[in-house]
């Protein structure tokens, strides 16, 4: 077994709910390996670190538990998945300085095009892992549960929004 960190973001089935009316719940229905985050009114955020084969099953387990205690929740984002370049930098423990340079210094085909170009531009995590991990020294130091968890959230993210377009029945 292995041990995932990620974070869940819930919405609460009516923006008056309590979220810490949840906890006692939550606890009971197997997230008792979160840390809540009750700070916004009909939102709740659950951190995990959770024992899994794979970063799916953890995932998906923590989904389900936590739409057991709460149910008409609906997920609005699994984490580590979108990105800055500052966001990059701490989580490989570089400078922000450092990490620029190195999508400055590289051929603008082989870096990973962001989801959002901007001030921030952002991309998925995982695909700017997989970048990393080709160029070799860089990617060298690349925690393969955090490679498993970000490529997990980044495709949760995704099928959650093509549900929420109509472009994709709901399906568990």
């Amino acid at each position: 077994m292995k041990e995932f960190d990620f974070e869940l973001i819930f919405k609460l089935p009516t923006t008056t709910d309590d979220p810490s009316s949840y906890i006692d719940a939550l606890f009971q229905s197997g997230c008792d390996d979160a840390t809540l985050s009750t700070g916004k009114l009909g939102m709740i955020s659950l951190s995990f670190s959770r024992e899994a084969q794979n970063a799916a099953k953890a995932v998906q387990s923590a989904i389900r538990d936590v739409q057991q205690a709460i149910p008409n929740s609906s997920l609005v984002e699994a984490t580590p998945d979108i990105v800055s370049i500052t966001d990059i930098s701490s989580i490989l423990g570089h400078s922000r300085q450092y990490t620029r340079k190195l999508f400055d210094t590289n051929s603008a085909s082989s870096i990973p095009s962001p989801i959002h170009v901007g001030s921030p531009s952002i991309w998925h995590l995982n695909e700017v892992l997989g970048w990393l991990k080709g160029m070799g020294k860089s990617g060298n130091n690349i925690n393969e549960t955090l490679f498993e968890i970000s490529a997990i959230t980044r495709e949760v993210n995704l099928k959650r929004q093509l549900e929420a377009s109509g472009l994709m029945k709901a399906a568990v």
